[in-house]
């Protein structure tokens, strides 16, 4: 396919224009379905059950692959490849492994929060767990971590999301910015969690298709499976090794295993902590349907991640037998072989699934970003709006804030969405998963014990992720240098969201077997959570 040249500034500014008519159609197809689902979600919807929670009424299949959908998200296009191309067999730590999340975070979690939307007033993963202990200050901590995370997660995509309208439609990047944002906020006012499950529902099905079809694409791109794992084998042993090149060859062999290790907890264990996972369980129609949900979104999670797999391996296998040349950033991998060496169609439908799955993925994060700012941090204050049609337009206002801040942010300041990069799935896991997944299977939990685990789970990602990246923006480059080198030297080769997860998790415990006595669980939550 034909490709019009393109600048290589920023991680995705190096996408190719796509000067193709496939890929147009099915940019401008998936436009106008989100338009379509906007508006008919907003004929839906009738209260703030509706908007938050889409008044309990989904299925098995569209519980199961929006679940999938939104923890993949754009991730498996882009940041997937990325992996792939520059570690190699590591970034399988994170793919075929991840599927387990799905399952525990259906073990420990699915049919308890389901139960609890029925026992109580709860539409927000802070409501539910200011029920769990009974206590404001939890609820406006876990109000605080979505809130922090979202504004981070937000913006992050929206600066995908300018080089995807750009590669796709040939926007300039900031008519692509406020564009994408300008449609992204109509159908997510309009519609709520109604037009964003059923968007997730479009991108899962367009994700797992694509994935498929680009995965044998790939091996024949590289000359089979065999071919491949001989050129990178020939480059680097350790790109095929059991863990990986992640971090070689300046790293030790135990940096490097603690490295894979590292991610696979965070990304199966860390499923449990991800509030746009969690409160899902919200929406479903009754208890049978969760039944069958885990394996068809760990399955799903499983096929899509061939796409990122496969390309990633091929493109680095090709580029070291000197066959292609080096792609201006590893960030592009992925969406510069669909554009480059699939045809016009598979890239069309390839390239709306990644502007599908940006989109759909923000209008989750906007609406339950939304909920903590009109729901959950006035009633941890304690002031609670009675009306319930006043609740929903003040979070309707509240996505409103979000959608612009975060555009604003991406606008004006590329530094402060790098910073922002650092907050996001390590963040939530630390931050969450000790209250809800632990929380709500042991009667020993204790609101001190939350509280410890919230604010350790919050402060050391901000601490070793955040503050060394804006250190270094203002100046402070032996700062930076030094909060890096101390956590290097305690935690040779762990992410930082792995140490935030585990700290978190200690604490919570700690803090839980100390607080004990006098503590108690309300008489309905505890026979729930005997079930």
């Amino acid at each position: 396919m034909t490709l019009a040249p393109g600048a290589s500034a920023s991680p995705l500014q190096a996408i190719p224009v796509a000067n193709d008519p496939y890929v147009l159609l099915f940019g401008t197809a998936y436009m106008l379905l989100v338009l379509a689902i906007g508006v008919w979600g907003y004929l839906q919807t009738e209260s703030t059950s509706d908007f938050l929670i889409t008044g309990k009424s989904i299925g098995t299949w569209v519980l199961a692959l929006t679940a999938f959908s939104v923890i993949q998200s754009g991730f498996g296009f882009v940041g997937g490849p990325e992996l792939v191309y520059l570690g190699g067999s590591t970034a399988l730590w994170i793919f075929f492994t991840a599927p387990i999340g799905f399952l525990l975070t259906w073990v420990v979690l699915a049919k308890r929060m389901r139960i609890l939307a029925d026992l109580r007033d709860v539409l927000t993963l802070a409501d539910g767990m200011y029920v769990r202990y009974e206590s404001d200050a939890v609820r406006g901590l876990t109000g605080l971590a979505v809130i922090v995370g979202v504004v981070a997660y937000l913006a992050t995509n929206l600066a995908a999301l300018q080089y995807v309208m750009r590669a796709i439609f040939g926007l300039d990047v900031t008519v692509g910015l406020f564009a994408g944002a300008l449609i992204l906020l109509f159908y997510s006012m309009l519609g709520g969690m109604i037009a964003g499950v059923w968007t997730d529902f479009v991108q899962a099905i367009t994700m797992i298709v694509g994935a498929v079809l680009v995965f044998f694409f790939a091996v024949s791109f590289g000359g089979g499976m065999e071919t491949i794992s001989r050129n990178l084998a020939s480059a680097d042993p350790s790109l095929v090794s059991p863990f990986g090149a992640l971090g070689a060859p300046e790293a030790s062999t135990s940096a490097i295993v603690f490295t894979a290790l590292g991610w696979w907890i965070l990304f199966s264990v860390g499923s449990a902590g991800q509030p746009h996972l969690i409160t899902k369980f919200y929406m479903s129609r009754n208890l049978k349907i969760l039944r069958w949900g885990a394996p068809i979104a760990a399955v799903s999670y499983a096929v899509s991640s061939l796409l990122a797999f496969s390309t990633g391996l091929s493109m680095r296998s090709m580029v070291e037998a000197g066959n292609v040349a080096e792609p201006a950033s590893a960030s592009i991998v992925g969406p510069l072989f669909v554009l480059e060496y699939t045809p016009g169609v598979v890239a069309g439908l390839i390239l709306a699934a990644l502007l599908a799955a940006i989109m759909s993925t923000s209008d989750s994060f906007l609406n339950i970003g939304a909920a903590a700012i009109s729901r959950d941090l006035p009633r941890a204050f304690g002031s609670t709006i009675e009306s319930d049609r006043v609740e929903l337009r003040v979070t309707q206002a509240a996505l409103v804030f979000l959608t612009i801040t975060s555009t604003l942010v991406v606008f004006y300041s590329s530094e402060l969405v790098g910073i922002l990069g650092t907050i996001g799935w390590g963040f939530f896991a630390a931050a969450i998963f000790p209250i809800a997944a632990l929380g709500m299977n042991w009667k020993g939990a204790t609101r001190w014990g939350a509280i410890l685990a919230a604010v350790g789970g919050m402060g050391v990602n901000l601490l070793f992720s955040a503050v060394p990246r804006i250190a270094d923006q203002i100046g402070l480059g032996g700062l930076a240098e030094a909060v890096r080198t101390f956590y290097g030297a305690l935690f040779v080769g762990l992410p930082v969201g792995v140490v935030a997860l585990l700290l978190a998790t200690i604490l919570f415990v700690v803090g839980s077997l100390a607080t004990q006595r006098g503590s108690r669980v309300p008489a309905d939550i505890a026979a729930l959570m005997e079930r």
